[in-house]
């Protein structure tokens, strides 16, 4: 039996209600979202990153294949989450935090700066 027969066969034996769409079971999945957005939160408070937040309420759209059986909620909330990733990706690049070299030559230009006042 290959993976995804394997799977698909476990996902119906767990009381998934649409298997071939999302694999796990709505308990399983809301603990892993769960657990994702407090990790993006906690990581959020400390580094100050807004891609933390975006990748945290990506996780919470992701419980939205749960509201109904319609194939348009499962694109739209397809849409949505590539949507977040993108924009936690663009955002990842413009608050990347800068290179030590940098910020210690800023340092030491302020300071000699600093000096010659």
């Amino acid at each position: 039996m290959d993976i995804a027969a394997n799977s698909f066969a476990m996902a119906l034996s767990t009381g998934s209600q649409n298997a071939e769409l999302f694999p796990f079971p709505f308990g399983l999945h809301l603990t892993f979202a769960l657990i994702g957005i407090v990790f993006f939160a906690f990581r959020f408070t400390t580094h100050k990153r807004p891609y933390q937040l975006i990748m945290a309420l990506n996780m919470l759209v992701s419980l939205g294949v749960w509201l109904s059986d319609s194939k348009t909620v499962y694109y739209a909330v397809g849409i949505i989450e590539v949507l977040l990733l993108i924009a936690a990706l663009v955002t990842s690049f413009i608050f990347k935090e800068k290179p030590a070299e940098t910020s210690a030559a800023e340092s030491s230009e302020e300071e000699g700066k600093e000096d010659a006042e």
